[in-house]
């Protein structure tokens, strides 16, 4: 399917594929650019449910935001 960029720089997913993924408002997806092409993945609400189950936990290594991000990055893929 085929739209367009917004005047605020926003795209729109189409209602079927909403519906299809189970997105509505609030709902938290992972964008990616891959080959020139963007991605966007819904992320699950388990995923979701171990960030609130674990929000309290102290980190065990000083890592930097950057470096967090990383190390998920190679855990996830």
């Amino acid at each position: 399917m085929i739209t367009a960029i917004s005047k605020g720089l926003q795209i729109t997913i189409p209602a079927d594929i909403r519906e299809e993924l189970g997105l509505g408002i609030g709902s938290k997806v992972d964008i990616e650019c891959e080959n020139g092409k963007i991605i966007i993945k819904p992320v699950g609400e388990e995923l979701e449910e171990i960030f609130k189950k674990t929000a309290f936990l102290k980190p065990k290594f000083k890592l930097t935001a950057k470096q967090m991000d990383e190390h998920n990055e190679k855990m996830f893929r």
